[in-house]
């Protein structure tokens, strides 16, 4: 048998992962209940589905540390529906300033050569931006003062395509 090449992953030798599963299930029910719930519905991902795995399999101590940056975690408001129906009610502005950078962004860089738009163009980061506001609801400040920059950069660049196309 190769051991290097085995599908079972990481076994633990001790029952020390089996004592701290227990202890876990009895001192976290609300929050391995709920992790579940999140589970279920695909929403767990970095973070917060490491220390669900710890939670459930027990492979390693749980501190309060842990405990507090997690639930500090699931108080994001992509994890409560209540919540995120109230950011995506505010976020509506948003979504709307984002489309307009994004329009006008694509109208000016549009036709360049793919090499350009990779290396030099404001539409990946422009359209990775739009993602987020649509899934998430939210822009960081530095998000939102680089989308101010690419705006007014980009409107100086489509007044002076408008000048050129007009002689």
């Amino acid at each position: 048998m190769n051991f290097w090449n085995t599908k079972k992953g990481r076994r633990l030798k001790s029952n020390a992962a089996k004592d701290r599963k227990e202890i876990y299930s009895k001192k976290y029910p609300t929050l391995i209940e709920r992790l579940n719930e999140l589970s279920k519905m695909g929403k767990l991902y970095g973070f917060i589905k490491n220390m669900h795995q710890v939670l459930i399999t027990g492979s390693r101590p749980f501190t309060d540390q842990m405990h507090a940056s997690t639930i500090s975690a699931l108080a994001n408001p992509e994890f409560d529906e209540a919540k995120m129906v109230k950011q995506k009610a505010s976020a509506k502005g948003l979504i709307e300033k984002v489309n307009i950078v994004h329009d006008l962004v694509i109208e000016v860089d549009n036709e360049k050569d793919p090499y350009y738009i990779a290396n030099y163009s404001a539409i990946p980061f422009v359209t990775s931006v739009k993602e987020q506001v649509e899934k998430r609801y939210w822009l960081s400040k530095k998000q939102m003062e680089t989308l101010n920059k690419v705006y007014k950069k980009y409107l100086k660049r489509k007044e002076k395509l408008d000048e050129s196309n007009k002689r």
